[in-house]
């Protein structure tokens, strides 16, 4: 373990507490991990913001507090797209899942992961697909193509009751954001958002709520209005 890497996981390891970790577990974490605040991790964030090398060992170690670190920091613009899929293939924590998408929607490689991703049958790799659209529309919704936006839409509607439980909960969010994030979908998002109706999705012993898209849209423009200045 070089000496950077060290620093870093003796660091994560004193801001962990059990209660914490005991709380990340009933999230769905995956051990190790200490159960570091994700406020605790800022400064750390701030201070390796952009560090590849770091990033990748951080990655290496499989604790789940030091991933969360590694995905805050990794540089979009140095990431590989292999490495993006190796470091998805592993994950079960959602919170990780949704952070490699995250990243993958900032490469440039953001449109080959999610025509591969949103087609898997494996609930990862499709909740990753969905979850990179959403956050793709709220990084850089003008550049997101019509045709990958027109799919989704599709496939949403059609399949959204069909999927695994983790696909679900990111189909839900990619369709809240194409209805907020783009003006001329609006009505074809609030359409679907009506057709497909409640979404179950089984957050376990959380009191995390898949939000109904529809009300959720609306709540979202009614706010951002209001915000803009007269």
């Amino acid at each position: 373990m070089n000496t950077a890497l060290k620093d870093v996981m003796a660091e994560l390891e004193s801001l962990g507490s059990a209660q914490t970790r005991k709380t990340y577990l009933r999230h769905g974490a995956t051990e190790p991990l200490f159960g570091v605040k994700f406020g605790d991790l800022r400064p750390l964030q701030k201070r390796h913001r952009g560090d590849q090398v770091l990033a990748e060992s951080l990655m290496e170690t499989g604790n789940s507090d030091a991933m969360t670190l590694a995905l805050r920091i990794a540089d979009p613009t140095q990431v590989k797209s292999r490495q993006i899929d190796a470091w998805l293939k592993p994950l079960q924590y959602s919170l990780l899942i949704g952070m490699v998408a995250d990243l993958a929607s900032r490469t440039s490689c953001a449109e080959a992961k999610w025509k591969k991703w949103s087609k898997s049958p494996q609930e990862r790799s499709l909740a990753a697909g969905y979850t990179l659209l959403a956050s793709w529309l709220v990084h850089d919704a003008a550049n997101v193509p019509d045709e990958i936006v027109g799919v989704a839409l599709d496939r949403i509607e059609s399949t959204i009751h069909d999927v695994p439980n983790q696909a679900r909960h990111a189909m839900n969010q990619a369709l809240i954001s194409i209805g907020i994030y783009l003006p001329a979908y609006h009505d074809r998002a609030m359409s679907v958002a009506k057709a497909i109706g409640k979404v179950s999705v089984d957050h376990g012993e959380t009191s995390c709520k898949t939000p109904d898209a529809a009300a959720y849209i609306e709540r979202a423009l009614k706010h951002r209005r209001r915000k803009r200045p007269s």
